[in-house]
C-alpha cells in the first residue's frame, strides 16, 4: 500500500473514532447510553422541555401552523412563531424510526455535535491536513459537561444545530470556486436561519464588514468609484446569488422573525455583561479551555501575522481556502465578546460552541508549536503519523484532565406517568392546579400534561403555609400562582400578514376551587417538611369537598374536582 493510500486509511479510521466517541462521551453519556427511553433523559432545563413539548405537539397534530394552546396560557391563535427545522427534523426522525420524541430530539443534537467537528475538520482541512488534525482535540471540550454539553442538556438545542449550519456555511464558502457553489452556500445558510436565526445575523454582521471594507478600499484607491463597486460585485457574484437564494427559500419565516423576535428581543445599545443573567449555568470565559488557552492565543496572534503578510490578498479572503478559515475563527471569538456591546444572550451563546468554532484558530497556533518538532522527525518518521499521533495524545490529554460525566435525568418517572396520564384522561379545556414541588422548578416539564397549568411556586407556597399558620387552619381560595407557558415571544397571533398581536396579559390570582384537576406531591425532602404538610393538609380538605382520587402512585396523587367553582377548602 503507497503512503498517500496509507495516511488517507488513518485520516478515516481517525475522523470516524473522533466522531463516535464524541457522541459517546457526550450527548449519549447524558442519555445513558441508551437510544429509547421511558422517559425524557438528559433534560435539564426548562429549555429543553420546551423543544421537546413543541416537537411532540408537531408530532400529534401533524401540523405547525399554530403552536398548541397548553404551550401558550390556553390561547389558541397563537401562530407558530419559532424557527421549526429542529422541530421537524425531529419529528421526521421520529416518524420514520420509531423512537420516541424526547428521544429523536436528542438524538439529532448530538448528531449535530458530532457532525459540526467533522465539518470543522474539513474546513481547517483547507488550510492543511496537519492544522486540520490539530483542530481535532479542542474540540473534545464538547463532551466535557458543563457549560459546553449544556447545549444539550440545558436546552440550547436549536442553537447547536443552526452553529453547526453555520459552520457548514463557512467551509462552503471556502469552497466557492466550485461549479455551482452558491446552492451548497444557500442551503447551509437557510438551515442557520430556520434553526435559530440570531447565528445568521452573527454572520451577516461578518459579512457586512467584509463587503465594507473591501468596497470602501476599493473606492478610495481605485479612480473609476462605479467600476470598483461593480467589480466587487462581480468578483463575488457567487456568494451574493447564495444570500439572495436562501433570503428567498426562508421568505416565510422573515416576517415572523422581524415582526415577533426583533421586537421582543431588540438590541438596546451598549451593555457591558460579564456573566448571562438569563443563562447563568453556561456562561463561558476562554480561560476554561486551560492549557488549550494558550494555543487558541497563540493561534489567534499567528492568524494577525499571517493576515498582515497576506494584506495584498485580504480583498479576495473568500476565495482563500487558507486564510478564510483562520479569520472566520477569529470572528466568532469577537462575536462571543459581543456580551461587552450589548449582544448579551446571543453572545453568551455563540461561546457554547467555541470548541468546534474556535478549533482553526487552536489547530493553526499548535501547528506553530509543534512544527519544528515534525520538521525534525520528519526525516526518519512519515509527518502526517507523527501529527496524527501527536492529535491523539492531545485528545486523550483533554479528556482525562477535563472531562465531567453529564447528569442525565432530570424528571422521576412518577411524574412522568402522572402527567402522562393528566394528558390522556382530563378533558381538553381542564385545567391543572400544580402545588410547588422541586421537581417543577423547571416549569416547561409541566407541558407534559397537555393542559393549561397553574403552578404554585416555593415562595408562594410558603405564604400558604404562614396564612395557615397565623388564621387557625383557615385559607384565602384567591392565590397567587404563574402560569406555566412560553411567553418568550409574548404568545403571538396575527393579525395581517405583517403585522401581529401579542397576549401579553398574566393571570397572577385564581381562585384554586376553580381548577379541574389538583397534581399535589406526597413526598419531599427532609429540608421541605412543612411543604410536605401543607400538601396533606389540602389533600384532606380537598377529600372533604367531594374531590376524588383519579391517580396516585408513592410520590403524588391527582385529585378530580368535581364542584368546579365551589367550596374546595371545607374544613
Amino acid at each position: 500500500m503507497d503512503k498517500e493510500k496509507v495516511e488517507g486509511l488513518v485520516e478515516t479510521v481517525l475522523l470516524v473514532t473522533f466522531f463516535t466517541l464524541i457522541l459517546y462521551l457526550g450527548p449519549a453519556t447524558a442519555s445513558d447510553h441508551r437510544l429509547r427511553h421511558e422517559l425524557p433523559t438528559g433534560y435539564g432545563a426548562s429549555d429543553a422541555y420546551q423543544h421537546q413539548t413543541r416537537a411532540q405537539a408537531i408530532y400529534d397534530t401533524g401540523q405547525y401552523r399554530k403552536e398548541a394552546p397548553y404551550m401558550m396560557k390556553g390561547f389558541k391563535d397563537v401562530i407558530g412563531f419559532y424557527p421549526p427545522v429542529l422541530p421537524h427534523a425531529t419529528v421526521l426522525l421520529a416518524r420514520t424510526s420509531g423512537l420516541p420524541v424526547y428521544d429523536s430530539l436528542q438524538l439529532v443534537v448530538g448528531l449535530a455535535l458530532a457532525l459540526g467537528a467533522l465539518m470543522v475538520y474539513h474546513f481547517a482541512r483547507s488550510m492543511s491536513r496537519a492544522v486540520a488534525l490539530l483542530s481535532l482535540p479542542l474540540t473534545f471540550f464538547m463532551t466535557t459537561g458543563a457549560p459546553f454539553l449544556g447545549v444539550v442538556t440545558f436546552g440550547q438545542m436549536p442553537f447547536a444545530l443552526s452553529s453547526t449550519f453555520l459552520i457548514t456555511t463557512a467551509w462552503a464558502i471556502s469552497r466557492i470556486s466550485l461549479p455551482r457553489s452558491r446552492l451548497l452556500i444557500a442551503a447551509a445558510l437557510a438551515g442557520t436561519i430556520m434553526t435559530h436565526t440570531s447565528e445568521t445575523l452573527f454572520f451577516s454582521i461578518f459579512l457586512a464588514a467584509f463587503f465594507g471594507i473591501l468596497t470602501t478600499v476599493r473606492v478610495i484607491t481605485e479612480k473609476e468609484k462605479l467600476n470598483s463597486i461593480k467589480a466587487v460585485i462581480r468578483e463575488n457574484k457567487e456568494l451574493i446569488m447564495a444570500l439572495g437564494i436562501a433570503t428567498a427559500a426562508t421568505l416565510y419565516f422573515w416576517p415572523l422573525f422581524i415582526g415577533i423576535w426583533l421586537k421582543m428581543q431588540p438590541y438596546v445599545g451598549i451593555k457591558v455583561e460579564t456573566e448571562s443573567a438569563s443563562f447563568p449555568a453556561a456562561t463561558v470565559h476562554l480561560w476554561q479551555f486551560k492549557l488549550a488557552y494558550a494555543a487558541i492565543i497563540i493561534g489567534l496572534i499567528a492568524t494577525i501575522v499571517l493576515a498582515v503578510q497576506k494584506r495584498k490578498e485580504l480583498e479576495r479572503l473568500l476565495h482563500n481556502p487558507k486564510l478564510f478559515p483562520l479569520i472566520f475563527s477569529a470572528y466568532m471569538m469577537l462575536a462571543g465578546y459581543g456580551t461587552y456591546l450589548g449582544f448579551g444572550l446571543r453572545s453568551f451563546q455563540t461561546r457554547l460552541y467555541w470548541p468546534l468554532t474556535l478549533a482553526p484558530l487552536a489547530g493553526y497556533g499548535i501547528y506553530q508549536i509543534v512544527k519544528p518538532v515534525t520538521a525534525i522527525i520528519g526525516k526518519r518518521i512519515n509527518p502526517f503519523i507523527a501529527t496524527a499521533t501527536i492529535t491523539i495524545l492531545l485528545s486523550a490529554f483533554v479528556v482525562s484532565a477535563y472531562y465531567e460525566k453529564p447528569a442525565a435525568a432530570s424528571m422521576p418517572k412518577q411524574h412522568w406517568d402522572a402527567m402522562r396520564w393528566i394528558a390522556g384522561n382530563a378533558p381538553e379545556d381542564a385545567k391543572v392546579w400544580v402545588m410547588y414541588s422541586d421537581v417543577y422548578t423547571q416549569t416547561s416539564m409541566l407541558y407534559n400534561d397537555e393542559h393549561f397549568n397553574y403552578f404554585v411556586e416555593r415562595s408562594d407556597a410558603a405564604d400558604m403555609i404562614n396564612e395557615i399558620s397565623a388564621n387557625n387552619g383557615t385559607l384565602n381560595r384567591n392565590r397567587r400562582v404563574s402560569v406555566a407557558a412560553d411567553t418568550g415571544a409574548g404568545t403571538p397571533y396575527r393579525k395581517g400578514l405583517f403585522s401581529f398581536g401579542r397576549h401579553l396579559g398574566e393571570t397572577s390570582i385564581f381562585d384554586m376551587c376553580s381548577a379541574d384537576y389538583y397534581l399535589v406531591d406526597l413526598a419531599f425532602s427532609e429540608r421541605s417538611a412543612q411543604l410536605q404538610q401543607l400538601n396533606l393538609f389540602l389533600i384532606q380538605r380537598f377529600a372533604r369537598s367531594n374531590m376524588t382520587v383519579e391517580y396516585k402512585n408513592e410520590w403524588l396523587v391527582v385529585l378530580k374536582n368535581n364542584n368546579r367553582g365551589g367550596e374546595c377548602l371545607a374544613a
